[in-house]
């Protein structure tokens, strides 16, 4: 059995692609900032969170999964704290994107930065894959790039 009007509506799992990886170089030659820039479609538009979504399954949750490797002697391994064998944690949140009105079909770009210093990136060269994650727990695909030198101050 099914209703009027709403055989479109279901949960669908957002898609994303990579746009562009920038390096931003600071005045003293080494690089300072690492830009990802992705681009996103999905259906239901349930992209994003609020301020406000701090309890229940939401609480600690961050909808941009992104995994850095460090490559050393040829082999990427986790990207570690400095100085310590636990690796990096660089999720974030992307605000709520979800449009106002009936339709809820959202495409555009998000562009994340990750500082490139010995405290957060501190590696000569990296990859990353990254996901996200709609409010209905749908993930999107994985995107990914290898070998991004980087140069450390």
């Amino acid at each position: 059995m099914t209703s009027c009007g709403d055989s479109d509506i279901g949960n669908y799992a957002p898609i994303i692609g990579l746009e562009s990886v920038e390096i931003v170089e600071a005045n003293a030659g080494h690089d300072s900032l690492l830009l990802i820039k992705f681009w996103y479609e999905d259906k239901d538009g349930d992209l994003g969170l609020s301020d406000s979504d701090t309890s229940d399954q939401f609480r600690g949750f961050n909808n941009l999964v992104i995994n850095f490797r460090a490559k050393s002697n040829g082999v990427y391994s986790p990207l570690l704290i400095k100085n310590t064998s636990i690796p990096a944690d660089f999720d974030q949140r992307i605000p709520n994107l979800t449009p106002t009105g009936k339709n809820k079909e959202i495409s555009g770009s998000v562009t994340v930065s990750f500082g490139v210093d010995p405290n957060e990136i501190h590696a000569d060269t990296v990859e990353f894959d990254l996901k996200i994650v709609d409010r209905a727990f749908n993930e999107s695909n994985i995107i990914s790039m290898s070998d991004v030198s980087l140069k450390q101050q």
